[in-house]
């Protein structure tokens, strides 16, 4: 086969792996540019010619040439079959720029491109024409093709193949290393950025606070440690002017913007995924860790123990004696999922007297199928079991006796007004945040209605009054997200007076399982540490300041907690 014949026509295709080797490495435009030359040389014409591409389409893009299923290659090998007869050969720069999956693969597109009479052409003369050695004799059939260069190509298949399996075990290898080590290997997550630094004269990535994005990750564990709920936290964060981060969206090449992603307010399942991660407390725990946390080499943006505490008990940082950590997840070994303010059981708070844990409820079933609910506890101690007639009769019993200790309450006052004043800083900073994200939405508003003004297009009017609404919708949200936030001196003063109600009249609303959480938080104000079930019954919890016992509470010991075993029980 002459391959200097004129009149013929090729397609022609570049590749690269990425667009940073496109532009650091051996550029589509470098390629485009020989492949060009190469088939002037010969005179063959670049196929297809169109208005856009008069000189002939050249096929180029940055995909992994590992892939089995080339979108790039089926499209070539399309155009070639709704053109049957009118490509002649198949053009690229050499082999491992075809392929590098392989000697089966590069067989197989080339068969494929044979059944449409197109044979392959590399610039680097690899590749040579096939001889029929039963030409002399005028016959042909697949057996007689032979290919001169058959085994080279073969080989040059299979080494482009295993040269991307060393480059991605070296590279790939040592990203792992180096997470294992705790340093960053990939993009910063939200809220951080990367940062270089040298260990033993090498570079190294790590993480540092972005000041433009780490306080709303700062105030979202913040505010959920603090007891809000997801939807108060969220709607903070929000109204302090977060938004999603905004990324680029590519065309199918990757060599071209073609839109915008992101910008979005946090909403409650995002929030969620935020105050899992324990990457915001120093620590990663990913599939290149095997999934086992290990402390990164940077300070995390909030602390293990603020951590902790905003998760609520779902997810525990812990960590052990010889630094390392262990995640532990909560999960409920039936399978069930736990209320966890059941009001059935609102007193669960009460400590354990053997691991000073928080109670369990639950009803367990008898063999004739009657439930017999009880609060009870066995963290790696001889369980303890107490019915929850006998478990409540003792709180109310309890409860009913104290009585206010009214000398108490200036004191209570001030000790409010300098908590006020540990928490005014905080909620000037926070209340700045949100002034200045309204002011950014105002400042946004007043230019969009300002074009609205003069604009004489009606769908330009239409857009612009949708995305005032919008404003003005986030600039009300935001108003009343910092109106809720505000504390005055007249808000403590309010306080104050409830207190004294409570504290006047505290089984009113100490005995009111209507909301567990809240009942915790008031035995809290009464208690100066939440007492054990056995303190409760005998009469000796420490108690606040505020609260004393009444002189005439008598213990029920018939309501001590005993262990069960060979000696006798209490006695009335």
């Amino acid at each position: 086969m002459n391959l200097s014949i004129q009149n013929k026509k090729c397609v022609v295709q570049c590749r690269v792996s990425s667009l940073k080797q496109s532009s650091e490495g051996e550029s589509l435009e470098r390629q485009e540019e020989s492949l060009r030359r190469f088939a002037l040389d010969r005179g063959w014409a670049i196929v297809p010619q169109t208005k856009e591409y008069p000189q002939g389409k050249v096929w180029g893009r940055a995909i992994s040439g590992r892939k089995t299923n080339r979108d790039d290659f089926e499209e070539v090998l399309t155009f070639i079959k709704e053109n049957p007869g009118l490509v002649n050969y198949y053009v690229f720069k050499s082999i491992d720029r075809f392929t590098r999956a392989g000697t089966g693969e590069y067989d197989r597109m080339k068969k494929e491109l044979l059944k449409y009479g197109v044979v392959m052409i590399d610039t680097l003369g690899v590749i040579q024409p096939s001889i029929n050695t039963l030409e002399e004799l005028g016959f042909e059939y697949d057996w007689s093709r032979f290919y001169p260069s058959e085994i080279t190509e073969n080989v040059l298949a299979t080494t482009s193949k295993q040269e991307v399996t060393t480059i991605l075990h070296r590279m790939i290898g040592q990203e792992i290393r180096l997470a294992q080590q705790g340093y960053r290997t990939r993009s910063p997550s939200d809220g951080y950025k990367n940062e270089k630094i040298f260990v033993e004269g090498k570079k190294k990535t790590i993480q540092v606070p972005n000041p433009n994005r780490a306080q709303f990750y700062r105030a979202m564990f913040d505010l959920r440690a603090r007891g809000l709920t997801d939807e108060e936290c969220v709607a903070q964060v929000n109204a302090m002017g977060f938004q999603s981060p905004i990324r680029n969206r590519w065309n199918k090449e990757h060599t071209e913007i073609i839109a915008k992603r992101g910008g979005k307010p946090l909403n409650i399942k995002q929030f969620q995924r935020y105050i899992e991660n324990p990457i915001y407390a120093g620590v990663m725990c990913e599939l290149w860790t095997h999934f086992k946390p290990i402390k990164a080499q940077y300070d995390g943006l909030v602390s293990i123990d603020l951590w902790n505490r905003a998760n609520r008990g779902k997810l525990i940082l812990k960590q052990a004696s010889d630094g390392s950590f262990e995640l532990i997840k909560r999960s409920s070994k039936t399978g069930e999922v736990r209320v966890r303010n059941n009001p059935l059981y609102p007193f669960k708070f009460l400590l354990c007297p053997s691991c000073s844990k928080p109670f369990l409820g639950s009803a367990s079933r008898g063999k004739s199928g009657k439930k017999f609910p009880a609060y009870h506890c066995s963290r790696k101690h001889k369980g303890i079991r107490i019915p929850k007639a006998d478990f409540e009769k003792a709180v109310n019993a309890y409860i009913s006796n104290l009585k206010f200790q009214p000398d108490v309450l200036n004191a209570l006052e001030l000790v409010f007004m300098n908590k006020y004043r540990q928490r005014e800083k905080e909620i000037v900073k926070a209340s700045g945040d949100i002034h200045r994200n309204i002011a950014d939405l105002e400042a946004e508003q007043a230019t969009k209605l300002d074009v609205l003004v003069t604009t004489k297009s009606a769908v330009v009017r239409e857009k612009l009054e949708r995305e005032i609404e919008e404003s003005d919708k986030k600039i009300k949200e935001a108003q009343g997200v910092r109106h809720k936030i505000q504390i005055s001196r007249h808000d403590i003063k309010a306080f104050i007076k409830d207190a004294r109600y409570v504290m006047e009249h505290p089984a009113e609303l100490l005995l009111n399982p209507d909301d567990p959480r809240s009942l915790r938080d008031l035995f809290g104000l009464v208690f100066e540490k939440m007492p054990t079930y056995p303190e409760i019954v005998s009469g000796t919890p420490k108690l606040s300041l505020v609260f004393e016992l009444s002189s005439g509470f008598v213990p029920d010991k018939n309501l001590m907690v005993t262990s069960r075993g060979i000696e006798p029980r209490l006695q009335p």
